[in-house]
């Protein structure tokens, strides 16, 4: 399995001088296991419990073939699982020019998210002397490639202060001024209503939200909730520009009536050959008529 995934994007990897990228998915193998490699350490997301045996062969195999030498863990079921320990570990990833702190230990996704790989390159192409609006922002990741790209302005919104001093340290690690680089820890749909009133306009605007999520009391579903993150979107959009929207739900319907006016463009060029065969996302490029 290793030695043929490999052999599939080898060429691709080392085309675009890629050393983060997907090796094994769960739906590909009779191993409830996606393993991603990050240099030489492989992060195992584990989605049933496997015998210490196997996970032993695969650690091996690894080793052996890729020269991993530091491997990480996380319990993606609902259940407790017995998998090895992972060591306290940030590494700095590069991506076409751009780094990355990449957290491999403390939480259930590292800081950068492999399936978007192309499409913030895409946005990067895009970027040059645009204002860019980057709402759950994460770790900023999109926004370093826009900035370094050449944007004129900007703005990162995500409602977690961790997540947001993850912004501005990927920020500074790039030697890009938090002066032309905003970053505000607010909610997604209320800063809409926040650029409205300022008045502020922008060329591009990324909405890549999370399934569901909850803060203070409140639940956000992207099925539920798009409409009202895409028409305050275009409330702030210049004539010119446009709104990427992406989503991981799988079950994913737009709800195109519920929509102010605009046009829906679904994007179909946007996953990486290391997800081949698996729909890791579905992006939309959203203009006004």
């Amino acid at each position: 399995m290793i030695n043929h995934n490999l052999a599939e994007i080898k060429t691709y990897l080392a085309e675009n001088n890629i050393s983060a990228y997907r090796l094994i998915t769960n739906t590909q193998t009779f191993l409830p296991v996606t393993v991603d490699i990050y240099q030489d350490n492989a992060v195992i997301h584990v989605f049933e419990q496997i015998e210490p045996a196997i996970i032993a062969e695969l650690e091996q195999g690894l080793k052996t073939i890729l020269q991993v030498n530091a491997f990480f863990y996380k319990n993606r079921s609902k259940d407790t699982l017995n998998i090895p320990e992972s060591p306290a570990k940030n590494i700095i990833q590069e991506e076409y020019g751009n780094n990355f702190i990449i957290n491999l230990s403390d939480y259930l996704d590292t800081g950068l998210f492999l399936d978007h790989r192309e499409t913030r390159k895409w946005i990067a192409d895009q970027s040059q002397n645009k204002t860019i609006l980057n709402t759950f922002a994460y770790s900023g990741s999109f926004t370093v490639f826009a900035a370094k790209a050449g944007a004129l302005k900007t703005f990162s919104v995500d409602i977690s202060k961790v997540y947001c001093e993850w912004i501005k340290e990927n920020l500074a690690l790039n030697n890009l001024p938090l002066e032309n680089n905003w970053v505000y820890k607010m909610d997604s749909l209320e800063f809409f209503q926040y650029a409205k009133r300022k008045k502020l306009i922008f060329d591009i605007i990324i909405i890549d939200p999370p399934t569901f999520s909850k803060n203070k009391g409140k639940s956000f579903s992207i099925q539920k909730d798009h409409p009202r993150l895409i028409n305050g979107a275009l409330e702030v959009l210049s004539p010119s520009g446009f709104i990427l929207f992406s989503s991981n739900y799988r079950d994913f319907r737009m709800a195109d009536k519920d929509l102010l006016p605009c046009l829906v463009t679904e994007r179909y060029n946007t996953v990486p050959p290391d997800f081949e065969g698996t729909q890791p996302h579905r992006c939309f490029i959203i203009n006004k008529p």
